[in-house]
C-alpha cells in the first residue's frame, strides 16, 4: 500500500509539474478514494484537484468524472446537484457535457464511497455491483477552475 501511494503522489507531481501550484490542502483523486474508504460508510471532508476526462447524466444530476470511465475503480465522480447546475454551467461557461470535459478543477466539499448496483434485465437489482467515490457539489462556490 506504501509503494501504491508513494507512485500515485510521484504521478500526481509530474503531471501538475506544468499545471501551476496547487493548494496545500489539495488531494489527488486516489488520495480521495483511499480517504473516502477508509471512512465508508461515512463521508469525509476533501479537497481535489482532478481533469474532467468524461461528463455524465443520470435524471437530474451532473457526474464530471475523473476518469473516461466511470466505473474505473480509480474515478471520483464530482456530482452535480441539480440546485447548483445552472451556476456551475455559468462558471465553466456553458453546458458541462463539452465546456468541463478536459478543464482541471479543485473542488471542496464531503466525499463518499457509494455502492452502485448493478440492474439485469427485468429492471431489478442484481447481486452484483461496484463502489464508486462521490463528492457531491451543491454549490457552485465548491468548485474552482485551476
Amino acid at each position: 500500500m506504501a509503494v501504491r501511494s508513494f507512485l500515485a503522489a510521484v504521478f500526481l507531481l509530474a503531471g501538475c509539474a506544468s499545471q501551476g501550484p496547487l493548494p496545500q490542502d489539495a488531494n489527488n483523486p486516489l488520495q480521495v478514494i483511499s480517504m473516502a474508504a477508509e471512512a465508508a460508510p461515512q463521508s469525509v471532508s476533501a479537497t481535489v484537484a482532478l481533469q474532467v476526462r468524461a461528463v455524465g447524466n443520470q435524471r437530474e444530476l451532473v457526474f464530471l468524472n475523473s476518469e473516461a470511465d466511470y466505473r474505473d475503480q480509480r474515478n471520483v465522480s464530482v456530482v452535480i446537484l441539480p440546485g447548483a447546475r445552472k451556476k456551475v454551467e455559468a462558471l465553466f461557461g456553458g453546458d458541462l457535457s463539452s465546456a468541463a470535459t478536459g478543464k482541471r478543477i479543485l473542488v471542496k466539499g464531503r466525499a463518499q464511497r457509494v455502492t452502485i448496483w448493478f440492474i439485469d434485465s427485468n429492471g431489478q437489482r442484481s447481486d452484483k455491483y461496484y463502489y464508486q467515490t462521490q463528492l457531491p457539489v451543491s454549490d457552485a462556490a465548491q468548485i474552482q477552475i485551476i
